[in-house]
């Protein structure tokens, strides 16, 4: 039952908040009207989503414990533009499908989209885009094999 009262919490605050998703307590969410969760999703502790970008979820998706989802950054080149980094935004959406297990301790990088029925291996850094039914590991993240 302590799911469903914490996605109950999180359906006013959310985008989108699928039926059937469970969003452990420790999950933290930022910017969470530009967060999306499609249905029966799992959240799994710590988890950190940074939403300023937009961030969609597709149904039937597990994300691991302290997993790291971020559609925001600062820009590199700030210096060369003669600012600080800290006053800088880059934003950028991330994508996930539908069906997608994201292991432990991954990282999630803007701009990045997961398609269907992939797996991120855990401790992986996703910089570039994952196809469908692939899976990834590493740092950065690379492809392994076809699902």
């Amino acid at each position: 039952m302590r799911y469903r009262a914490r996605s109950f919490k999180w359906r006013f605050r959310l985008g989108n908040l699928g039926p059937k998703t469970q969003i452990y307590s420790s999950v933290k969410m930022y910017a969470p009207r530009q967060i999306e969760i499609g249905r029966a999703c799992v959240l799994n502790d710590f988890v950190h989503i940074w939403g300023g970008g937009g961030v969609s979820i597709g149904d039937n998706t597990i994300i691991a414990a302290h997993t790291t989802i971020t559609s925001q950054s600062h820009e590199i080149d700030a210096i060369s533009k003669g600012v600080l980094y800290r006053d800088t935004r880059n934003n950028a959406p991330v994508r996930i499908g539908r069906n997608v297990w994201i292991g432990s301790n991954v990282t999630i990088l803007p701009g990045v989209t997961i398609e269907d029925d992939a797996v991120v291996a855990a401790g992986a850094v996703v910089t570039k885009d994952v196809g469908h039914r692939l899976l990834v590991a590493g740092v950065p993240a690379r492809p392994l094999r076809e699902l």
